[in-house]
């Protein structure tokens, strides 16, 4: 199955090798024509190199037009990929919007009547919704609390000395860490368990 991808790259190149081949035909006969005739000439030549001539102005034509449409499209090209690169982030936006509404309308209700406990109700709400988001586009958060030390995804802030838990255990997360697909977004940053001093 051929992507868009592909296919512009196969139209591009076949509109290459059409403009190449009108371009080498137009010098063949332009340096045929150039060279010096016989003076006797058998009959019938004249009819000839007309015929030629003229074969080679429509190729020529045809050349000019190919390139002119491949300049075109290259162009369309470019015009389009600059604005995809430029409004790429426009569906992130798009779904981030949701979760600050309800953050807003949160801290609007909690400044009205003063209720910490709808405060946090509405906070944990709005959190989970940046989590749906983040997932919904492959972002995820890094496992911490409980996981052995992964340099690659942690970043130890601290070490505590503690028998509580097995050495390099992570025990707190101080801030959370994202990966997007198998990428780490930033490491998060934890505190990890140390063997206790004997």
């Amino acid at each position: 199955m051929t992507t868009p991808d592909q296919t512009s790259a196969d139209n591009t190149e076949n509109m290459d090798a059409a403009a190449e081949a009108f371009a080498q035909a137009a010098e063949t006969l332009k340096a045929e024509e150039s060279q010096p005739q016989p003076e006797s000439k058998p009959a019938g030549v004249g009819l000839d190199v007309n015929k030629l001539k003229a074969e080679r102005d429509q190729f020529y034509e045809q050349y000019l037009r190919a390139n002119a449409e491949l300049d075109n499209f290259r162009k369309r090209m470019q015009r389009e990929m600059e604005q995809a690169a430029k409004y790429s982030d426009l569906p992130l936006i798009r779904e981030i919007l949701a979760p600050l509404d309800n953050l807003t309308r949160s801290i609007t209700s909690a400044e009205k009547d003063g209720n910490v406990e709808n405060l946090l109700k509405g906070l944990r709400m709005t959190m989970q919704q940046f989590d749906a988001v983040f997932a919904k586009f492959s972002a995820k958060p890094i496992s911490t609390v409980g996981a052995k030390f992964d340099p690659n995804l942690h970043d130890a802030l601290m070490q505590v000395p503690t028998a509580d838990h097995p050495p390099m255990t992570v025990i707190q997360e101080a801030e959370r860490g994202y990966t997007l697909h198998e990428r780490v977004i930033r490491p998060a940053k934890v505190i990890v368990a140390t063997a206790v001093p004997s």
